[in-house]
């Protein structure tokens, strides 16, 4: 059974929502130009010259792209150009030229996602291993492609793209503790508990190692100013629409791991400031991905199951579980006021790439956690 739900939700076992097989690290020849320019961008970015680079490429149509893994290159390149294209520069544009926004428009609905950069491109299919044989870990990773590049980016998405894999195993033992939930087993309910604690401890200690090679007023200045979302005047995708859209930049909570986990255990998110957000992020998952979650959301949840077993073991074990995730949580608000309020010399209210007021919605969501611990 638990087999079937991941195939169902294209959700691998062993790497979760990472791509198997590993994301393609080129296409096929009728695509060369697009491979070509996101092997130059970070030095036409560097001189000033990307805005032109971008508008002297030929239109060359999607329906050619053979599979999904190619789809999904096309979609970090075409999606990461555009971003580029927007942000670079000291004049602000308000469209995104037709050889652009043609294929991009077309690989995202092929894509079933917005076309502008999010977590499903530049971190799920932004990587690749140094030792193919190896495993998918931190020091064996590389990225695939960047905006200026650097250490500092590399190790910013890197670190991301090893959380989702650390992660991964939380979502089997979800799916093993709805099993044993359906079974009365107690003792592989509590074992999946304490996996996914472990998993989510896992996610924690490499999140606290993003300082160790990313400098926040590096991040600050030079890689999140990519991320960002398109102003709120929209910008025109030109031979598409000629209406402006507006598309929230990259987010960690674009990701769909985090969610899952609180869905199967029966963590809500409905207040005001946390719950419309998550939800309006789920557009920019894979479909599956957001499919998946909505599942989990269906089933009798672990934290349901604990409430209508009067068990000591059991609650401690759910409480070690909300406690792992609530530490995750911290961990990501503190790395957050670091890189990014702390770099604000004016300490005006800081938006999010994701377009949100970040630390109340952070906040938000740490309170919503503790508040599932049962006494």
């Amino acid at each position: 059974m638990i087999t079937a739900v991941f195939e169902r939700f294209s959700v691998d076992q062993e790497r979760g929502f990472l791509p198997n097989p590993d994301p393609s690290l080129e296409l096929n020849l009728e695509f060369k130009a697009w491979d070509e320019l996101g092997a130059q961008m970070p030095s036409l970015l560097a001189k000033g010259d990307f805005r032109p680079a971008v508008e002297n490429l030929p239109l060359i149509h999607a329906d050619k792209l053979k599979n999904d893994s190619e789809v999904n290159r096309a979609m970090l390149l075409l999606s990461m150009f555009a971003n580029a294209y927007v942000s670079c520069g000291p004049d602000p544009v308000r469209k995104i030229p037709l050889v652009l926004a043609v294929p991009l428009s077309e690989v995202a609905a092929r894509s079933g996602r917005p076309p502008i950069s999010s977590h499903a491109s530049i971190v799920l299919n932004n990587w690749c291993r140094i030792n193919p044989e190896g495993l998918i870990e931190l020091e064996n990773l590389k990225t695939v492609q960047n905006f200026l590049g650097g250490q500092d980016e590399d190790w910013f998405f890197l670190t991301t793209v090893a959380i989702e894999s650390l992660g991964a195993p939380a979502l089997l033992a979800v799916l093993d503790g709805l099993e044993a939930a359906a079974s009365s087993d107690n003792n592989n309910f509590i074992d999946a508990l304490e996996r996914i604690s472990k998993a989510v401890n896992n996610c924690t200690k490499v999140l606290d190692r993003i300082p160790e090679k990313c400098a926040p007023n590096i991040f600050y200045s030079k890689i999140r100013p990519f991320l960002a979302g398109w102003p709120e005047e929209g910008i025109i995708y030109e031979g598409v629409s000629d209406e402006p859209k507006v598309f929230i930049g990259g987010s960690a909570a674009q990701s769909s791991l985090l969610q899952s986990i609180d869905a199967g255990m029966g963590i809500s998110h409905l207040h005001t400031d946390s719950g419309p957000f998550l939800k309006k992020m789920r557009k920019y998952m894979p479909p599956a991905h957001r499919k998946f979650i909505e599942y989990l959301e269906n089933q009798l949840s672990l934290k349901k199951y604990v409430e209508q077993n009067e068990s000591f073991e059991l609650n401690d074990a759910l409480n070690s579980c909300i406690s792992s995730l609530n530490n995750f949580r911290k961990k990501h608000m503190q790395i957050v006021i670091h890189y990014i309020v702390d770099q604000n010399k004016d300490r005006e209210k800081v938006i999010g790439t994701g377009g949100t007021e970040f630390l109340t919605f952070l906040s938000r969501t740490r309170v919503e956690t503790s508040e599932n611990l049962i006494s």
